[in-house]
């Protein structure tokens, strides 16, 4: 076969890297009040600004946001990211979450805090209206799949994970098979500063 190169071109980053759980963190997140999701398939911390309640893994998270952006997108520094509202979630055994994506929000992610075995992963998937390869409505088939034709792409949980990812980018929750509860903190991001210039600019404070 010939040598090649390929150019993976506009690819959808997802971060991910590790937060040492710590046992208090655990404790908060357990104790928070909940309710049951207007799905009903898993429960929402009534709190929707639980991270204020724990500012050192609020600042952790927004570390890893500036890691994420600075180091890899390369997003100037007149653009700054802030953590907007922040959630924990429950999913108890045979819990799920149905595919969908955050609004009013530019980046989103997930810390998980317990993480039993067989709990579940979470699942991206891509939109039907995002091209990377060829348009579905053509249903090609392939021998392997891989993260640049799959059209849905599991990552494993573990406790202590972070995940960051843009917020139009479609997820869903696995069913949690085991017998235990499944905790997770959500989150969003949005920015504060200048884009632009003259007649094209605006101002987000």
């Amino acid at each position: 076969m010939p040598e090649f190169k390929a150019h993976n071109l506009w690819p959808i980053p997802v971060y991910e890297s590790e937060i040492p759980i710590k046992k208090e963190w655990q404790n908060i997140i357990v104790n928070t009040p909940y309710e049951r999701t207007h799905v009903n398939n898993s429960d929402i911390s009534v709190n929707r600004y639980l991270l204020n309640e724990v500012p050192d893994l609020k600042k952790e998270i927004e570390n890893h946001c500036e890691n994420f952006v600075r180091k890899y997108l390369n997003v100037s520094n007149n653009i700054k990211f802030v953590l907007l509202n922040s959630w924990s979630n429950i999913h108890q055994p045979n819990d799920e979450a149905q595919e969908h994506y955050h609004g009013n929000s530019l980046l989103s992610g997930v810390y998980y805090t317990h993480t039993p075995l067989n709990c579940g992963g979470i699942v991206f998937h891509i939109s039907s209206t995002y091209v990377n390869l060829f348009h579905n409505s053509i249903r090609i088939e392939y021998d392997e799949t891989s993260n640049l034709n799959t059209e849905r792409y599991v990552l494993p949980v573990r406790e202590g994970m972070i995940i960051l990812f843009p917020s139009h980018l479609s997820h869903s929750v696995e069913k949690n098979i085991s017998n235990q509860p499944r905790y997770s903190v959500a989150f969003n991001f949005w920015i504060k500063g200048n884009l632009g210039k003259e007649e094209y600019k605006l101002n987000f404070n």
